[in-house]
């Protein structure tokens, strides 16, 4: 064979070898081109579902704090409410003293102690009541307290037993159950 031939042989082996290397990149080339395109896929099908996850608990998230802080000012609103109508009830008991309202509170609680204490008992009153006080029952041993603005605090003959019907206090006691009632009535959680 001549150096021609030779060369003509090397050169198409040459030529097919490079078309066969060249065949098998494409395909190898189309195989990696298509399983990158559906790992693409999925990845992106991924990061959606991931998003919308993510979105959607922060969604929540938001809207469960917007809730929080919602009724949090409702309820700072409604505590200003009670605390605002306590401070006007509380402002009005000293106005209680000059109408007929405390008069008949006197009444009561002077019945009231004489039942459950008996007819000796001892009433310690202001002094401003004491002239009120002493017109009702002339056998009752009232003494005058400066201390006590209004109301009266009894104790029996002995002093075993107290009764207080101060006006402040009795006011305390029942305040509790006026701001469950004043939030009940304004619609409290």
């Amino acid at each position: 064979m001549a150096i021609k031939e030779i060369l003509a042989d090397i050169e198409k082996n040459r030529e097919d070898r490079l078309a066969y290397i060249r065949s098998q990149c494409a395909a190898e080339l189309e195989t990696i081109s298509r399983s990158s395109v559906e790992e693409l896929s999925t990845m992106q099908e991924d990061f959606k579902a991931r998003m919308d996850s993510d979105i959607d608990v922060a969604r929540r998230r938001e809207h469960d704090s917007i809730n929080m802080e919602k009724n949090s000012i409702i309820l700072n609103r409604k505590t200003e409410i009670v605390n605002a109508l306590m401070e006007h009830l509380n402002s009005k008991l000293s106005t209680l003293k000059h109408g007929k309202e405390y008069e008949e509170i006197l009444n009561d609680s002077m019945a009231i102690a004489e039942k459950e204490l008996g007819g000796d008992f001892i009433v310690n009153c202001s002094p401003e009541d004491f002239e009120f006080l002493k017109g009702k029952k002339n056998q009752i041993n009232i003494k005058k307290d400066p201390a006590i603005k209004m109301g009266i605090i009894c104790s029996s003959a002995n002093a075993e037993k107290i009764m207080d019907f101060r006006i402040d206090r009795l006011f305390k006691e029942i305040k509790p159950e006026l701001e469950a009632r004043i939030l009940e009535n304004i619609g409290a959680n």
